[in-house]
């Protein structure tokens, strides 16, 4: 009856993991866009990405929706 019993109770848990493991894909999506953070200087006319050798010392951190309603345009350098 032992034998029996350990068998049932190892086959039970080799097969189990099987059952349990199936799972549906989850689909994350934003509620909000994400918004690319640009950086714009305090004379210059174009947004910049953080990483763009035409920024200096004075930049400052916006969204490209923002530098675009406040006029600004692209660097043509670092394409952001």
């Amino acid at each position: 009856m032992k034998k029996f019993l350990l068998l049932l109770i190892f086959t039970v848990f080799s097969v189990a993991p099987t059952f349990f493991s199936i799972s549906t894909p989850v689909q994350i999506s934003s509620v909000y866009p994400t918004q690319e953070v640009v950086y714009v200087t305090k004379t210059g006319t174009k947004y910049h990405r953080s990483s763009c050798h035409h920024l200096k010392s004075s930049k400052f951190k916006t969204t490209k929706t923002e530098a675009r309603n406040a006029g600004y345009s692209a660097c043509k350098v670092c394409k952001p």
